[in-house]
C-alpha cells in the first residue's frame, strides 16, 4: 500500500513562514506585554480617511488584535501555503502585494458607503485578513471538489473545513463580514487582472534575489524527509485511509463514465460508505479489463523535477503521476489535496 508522503512544514514556501511568523510574534506581544500600544493597531476608518494616518493601513495588518482570529487565521493561511509553492515565492508576494492594494482601496469604501446609510460602524478587524480571505477564490476555482461523506445529509468534501474556519470569523460582526467580502472581491480582480495589476505589482527579479541572499539562510526550510509512522498511530492510518478512498472514487469515476455500468447498491462497511476493498478493486480491474486500458506509461523525469520544485516529495510525486497518467494539473490537485 502506498504511504502518504506530502510536502509538509514551510519548505519553498518562505513569504509564507515570514508574514505567518511576524503576524503571531507581533499579535502575542502586542496582546499581551505590549497591551498598551494597542491603539496603534486599531483599524479605524476616521482615522485614517479624515486625519491621514495612512500608516495604520500597515500596523492594522500587522497584528491580530482578537484571539480568535489570531488562530483561525493563521490556520487558513498555513494552509494557503500550498499556493506559493504553486506559483513561486515571487509571484506569490507579487500576489499578495495586489490583494493589499485591493482590499485596502475597497474595505474604506465599503465602511464609508456603510456610514452614508447611517450603520453604527466599529473598527474593521485588525490583522492579515485582507491577504487570507482572496486565497478563497483559487482554493474554489483550482482544487477539485472530493466529497468524502456526509454529516447530517450535509455533505462533505476535502474542502469543508477551510470554508468552515472562513466563515467562522467572517460571521463575527458586520465589520468582519466586510473585509471578508472585499478580500474575496480582490481575488477576483486579481485572478481577472483587473487594470492590468499583474504586469503592474511585479517584483524585480533584483529585488528578489537580493533578499534571498541576505535574508535566504534564515527564512529558508528544509527539505522534509520521508517517514513511516508506526501501524499504531491513529491520525496516520486515517489519513491513509481518506487517500484511498479518493483514489478509489477517481478511478471509480472513470470507469462508470466509459467502462461498465456501477451498481450503486454495492455500498459496503467503510468510514465513509466505501465499497469492501475486494469488491472495490475487482469492480476498477473488471472495469479496466473491459476497457482494454494500457498500463501507464511511466512519468518522465522533466515531470518529476517540476513537481519536485514545487515543493513536494518524489515518491509522492511519482505516485501522483501515475495516478493521473501523467497529467501535471491533476498530479498537483492530487498533491495539494494530500498536503
Amino acid at each position: 500500500m502506498w504511504q502518504l508522503n506530502s510536502a509538509s512544514g514551510f519548505y519553498k514556501a518562505p513569504v509564507c513562514k515570514c508574514i505567518l511568523g511576524a503576524s503571531f510574534l507581533s499579535s502575542v506581544l502586542i496582546n499581551f506585554p505590549l497591551s498598551q500600544y494597542r491603539h496603534l493597531c486599531v483599524y479605524h476608518h476616521s482615522l485614517i480617511v479624515e486625519k491621514l494616518q495612512l500608516w495604520r493601513l500597515l500596523t492594522a495588518r500587522i497584528a491580530f488584535l482578537n484571539v480568535k482570529d489570531l488562530m483561525i487565521g493563521s490556520i487558513l493561511f498555513y494552509y494557503f501555503r500550498t499556493f506559493e509553492r504553486r506559483y513561486g515565492s515571487r509571484k506569490f508576494a507579487s500576489q499578495l502585494i495586489g490583494f493589499f492594494v485591493f482590499g485596502s482601496v475597497l474595505e474604506l469604501s465599503a465602511v464609508h458607503v456603510c456610514k452614508l446609510m447611517h450603520f453604527n460602524m466599529e473598527p474593521l478587524p485588525s490583522g492579515p485578513l485582507c491577504l487570507i480571505y482572496p486565497f478563497f477564490v483559487p482554493y474554489f476555482m483550482d482544487i477539485p471538489r472530493i466529497e468524502l461523506g456526509n454529516v447530517l445529509g450535509i455533505p462533505m468534501t476535502g474542502k469543508s473545513f477551510q470554508y468552515f474556519l472562513g466563515l467562522q470569523v467572517a460571521s463575527g460582526s458586520l465589520e468582519t463580514l466586510i473585509v471578508a467580502f472585499c478580500g474575496i472581491i480582490s481575488g477576483i480582480l486579481w485572478r481577472k487582472n483587473f487594470l492590468k495589476i499583474q504586469q503592474l505589482i511585479v517584483i524585480p527579479s533584483v529585488i528578489a534575489g537580493t533578499v534571498y541572499k541576505v535574508f535566504g539562510r534564515f527564512i529558508d526550510s528544509a527539505e522534509p524527509k520521508d517517514y513511516v509512522l508506526p501501524m499504531g498511530a491513529t491520525l496516520e492510518l486515517q489519513r491513509q485511509e481518506r487517500m484511498d478512498q479518493i483514489e478509489r472514487q477517481v478511478l471509480l469515476q472513470s470507469i462508470r463514465e466509459q467502462g461498465p455500468p456501477y451498481n450503486p447498491n454495492q455500498n459496503g462497511p467503510g468510514l465513509f460508505g466505501a465499497m469492501d476493498d475486494a469488491e472495490d478493486f475487482a469492480e476498477i480491474n473488471e472495469g479496466l479489463r473491459q476497457r482494454n486500458v494500457p498500463a501507464a506509461d511511466p512519468p518522465s523525469q522533466e515531470q518529476i523535477q517540476q513537481l519536485v520544485d514545487m515543493g513536494f516529495t518524489e515518491e509522492s510525486v511519482r505516485r501522483a503521476l501515475l495516478m493521473s497518467h501523467n497529467d501535471l494539473n491533476t498530479a498537483t490537485n492530487f498533491l495539494l489535496q494530500e498536503s
